[in-house]
């Protein structure tokens, strides 16, 4: 046999050997896939995971019976046995992402691991660990406090060698590689659970390699998904990590290190950190600067920095309390989505009276409602001794605006509140003179009762009606002689429909023995020819009075007046229908009650 030929014998062999092993190692990762995903539809079922990782743990103690290790080089994406991958995922939630980015890039099983350690593994790779907790503590850290036996892994922090060419990359990186060897070849548990190097554990070949600044980059290039990812990560260091630790060390400068001339910087620096917040939309974390502030100055301090870190807190409110600022705080409470309340109440609770033509500026311009409602409480605590910026607003032409003012003066509750209130019926605009109404029909003061017979006067048929039911809600026993009175008047009967039910309706809801009288006596009037079809409106509207009235006096009118031969068809069919009607909410009541 030639040479030639024996040689690519021998090499066939080994391919062979080679390409068998790495599908053993595929086979493991396989069916550890299959043991992960079980555990993640059985997350509560603890008990029963060492059952999901068994198969996984059968074929890797298969394996290493034969070769004793399975050294696998990590990637971003990937395991690799002998440059052959035999694990890929392009999901950044994988099982070697986190460790990658942390600097791991070896990973080594050795004979003889249990399956107990294997989890635990598998448990430390898979579970969900927020960012913050990571900056903490990585997944190094994490790998090296498990203690693991049988699992030893290689860490790789970076290193360049300036201006060297490739070649002479390579040669330095062989001495590396041979002086750990030799350094690092001891038996002992400390060492070679977690830095063995071998020519099966390590393989380092520096392939594709492009030198920027000194620094070595190896692998596939980045993608798009990559740098985008990179970035995400960026930014979150800087918006996050690095700005609580700026903020921690101005506190810590604040607190054993300050003195007076450093007021200036610090108060600057304190108020660039303020707007950082604010433009951030994180209202809560200007609150707690300012929290912050007050921990300190409780803490026993020499007196010349306690007086600096009370002056600077002094200002530090006052500026945050600077109209751009509220501004800002307003398109918070305007635009974001899921408003922290709290936050926003600590904020505005440093508010005093200088800031309350301001709030009431951004309450005027605010549309959504519980941002509204935030402002009116803040109002009303600051605005105790100024209800007259509150009443001139009283004559804005907006009704949203005059609700929210009547609302904080219900809350002031002056001793003049009425005659505050009373503004609004002289309002052109007819929404306004109807809060006002309202506000009236609610109030205790019997004093209201003079506004509501003066609403009952007004020009417009919307708020004469409302007022009517409002005397008679507020006020029956004043309420019904009125009624009455505006029943017998002659020009009653012109008046619109709607204003001759409404007033018959309120007399009825006063459930006066006057309402009843009166209602009843007008099935007993007679007239004239001419006269004949007033009298027959009046008594189709003192039926809809002793509806309106619904108690057992009124129900037996009507049911009188059904029998009644004197009324008129058409009036004894309406007595009937309101009769039924009566007594079937009567039984009604009673079954409720």
């Amino acid at each position: 046999m030639s040479q030639d030929v024996m040689q690519a014998a021998t090499g066939g062999a080994m391919d062979a050997d080679e390409q068998a092993a790495t599908d053993d190692a595929k086979n493991f990762f396989f069916l550890l896939l299959k043991g992960i995903k079980n555990i993640g539809i059985y997350r509560h079922a603890e008990n029963r995971y060492l059952e999901f990782i068994q198969p996984a743990h059968a074929a890797l103690d298969a394996f290493l019976a034969e070769h004793q290790v399975l050294p696998l080089k990590i990637g971003p994406y990937s395991l690799e046995y002998k440059k052959h991958p035999v694990y890929e995922d392009q999901d950044k939630e994988n099982l070697t992402y986190r460790f990658y980015r942390d600097g791991l890039r070896y990973l080594v099983f050795r004979e003889g691991i249990p399956v107990e350690e294997l989890l635990r593994f598998v448990l430390l790779s898979v579970n969900s660990v927020t960012d913050e907790a990571l900056f903490q503590e990585d997944m190094i850290t994490r790998l090296w406090k498990e203690e693991f036996q049988f699992i030893e892994h290689v860490v790789v922090e970076g290193f360049g060698f300036g201006e060297l060419s490739e070649e002479e990359v390579e040669v330095e990186v062989e001495k590396i590689i041979g002086y750990l060897r030799k350094q690092l070849s001891a038996n002992s548990q400390d060492i070679t659970r977690f830095a063995r190097l071998s020519a099966e554990d390590l393989e380092l070949e520096l392939n594709d390699l492009e030198q920027v600044r000194g620094g070595i980059v190896s692998g596939r290039p980045a993608t798009e998904d990559d740098k985008a990812h990179i970035q995400e990560e960026l930014y979150f260091e800087e918006k996050n990590r690095l700005f609580a630790k700026m903020v921690l060390i101005l506190f810590q400068i604040l607190e054993f290190e300050c003195e007076s001339a450093d007021y200036d910087m610090l108060l600057e620096s304190f108020t660039q950190v303020l707007d950082t917040l604010l433009v951030s939309e994180d209202v809560k974390g200007a609150v707690a600067l300012l929290q912050r502030f007050e921990t300190i100055a409780g803490r026993p301090l020499p007196e010349d920095r306690a007086q600096l870190i009370t002056r600077l807190a002094t200002n530090f409110k006052r500026r945050m309390l600077e109209p751009q600022r509220l501004d800002t705080v307003g398109q918070y409470l305007a635009l974001n989505r899921e408003l922290d309340e709290a936050a926003v109440q600590a904020y505005l609770s440093i508010c005093g009276e200088e800031e309350i033509v301001p709030l009431v500026d951004l309450l005027s311009g605010m549309e959504r409602p519980d941002a509204r409602r935030i402002l009116i409480e803040v109002l009303s605590r600051i605005g105790v001794r100024h209800v007259d910026v509150f009443a001139r607003r009283l004559e804005h032409n907006s009704s949203n605006v005059v609700k929210d003012m009547l609302a904080i003066i219900h809350r002031i509750n002056p001793d003049n509140k009425l005659q505050i209130i009373a503004r609004c019926l002289d309002h052109p605009n007819i929404m306004i003179r109807l809060e006002g109404l309202k506000a009236f029909a609610k109030a205790e003061d019997d004093v209201a009762v003079r506004y509501i017979e003066k609403a009952m006067l007004d020009t417009d048929l919307q708020l004469r009606l409302g007022a009517y039911r409002a005397l008679a809600q507020k006020s029956p026993k004043r309420a019904a002689p009125i009624f009455v009175k505006r029943m017998h008047d002659e020009s009653f009967l012109s008046l619109d429909q709607r204003e001759r039910i409404a007033v018959v309706t309120a007399l009825g809801e006063t459930k006066t023995q006057i309402a009843l009288d009166y209602l009843a006596s007008l099935f007993a009037q007679k007239g004239s020819l001419f006269a004949r079809s007033k009298i027959n409106d009046l008594k189709q509207l003192a039926i809809v009075g002793l509806v309106a009235m619904g108690n057992v006096p009124a129900f037996k009118v009507l049911a009188r007046e059904v029998q009644n031969k004197k009324n008129g068809k058409e009036l004894m069919q309406a007595a009937h229908k309101a009769a039924l009607r009566l007594k079937q909410q009567l039984e009604n009541e009673r079954a409720g009650a």
